[in-house]
């Protein structure tokens, strides 16, 4: 993912990528505490997890009610380049108009008919 954001945007200094549960990251919460802890008071940190529900996305939201962590579940590229590109400043409306994008990028092709989408 973030090989393909940075294709699109360039090298990207505040954008990172998470190998959980491999031998790169053999502790995924313990690395998250670690980042978590050495976030500055200005800094807002921005998790993009696979699979609502899934371990990766389980251990991350145990950080979610601090003030300057926030989680999302769903990662897509469509999501994460909106994130990456934005210039909106605050982190909430960033990620809830990312989140939209993200979504009106997602259609069932074969059910596209002349341009018109049918709703579901």
């Amino acid at each position: 993912m973030k090989s393909s954001v940075e294709m699109v945007t360039g090298p990207q200094e505040h954008l990172s990528a998470v190998c959980a549960y491999t031998e790169e990251t053999p502790d995924f919460k313990g690395y998250l505490e670690t980042v978590i802890r050495d976030l500055k008071a200005e800094d807002e940190l921005v998790i993009v997890t696979d699979v609502l529900g899934g371990s990766v996305n389980n251990e991350a939201s145990q950080f979610k009610n601090l003030a300057n962590v926030h989680v999302i579940a769903g990662m897509n590229l469509a999501l994460v380049l909106s994130l990456v590109i934005s210039t909106e400043p605050d982190t909430s409306r960033l990620i809830e108009e990312s989140i939209h994008a993200a979504k009106e990028q997602m259609m069932y092709m074969n059910r596209e008919h002349s341009g018109e989408e049918e709703d579901f």
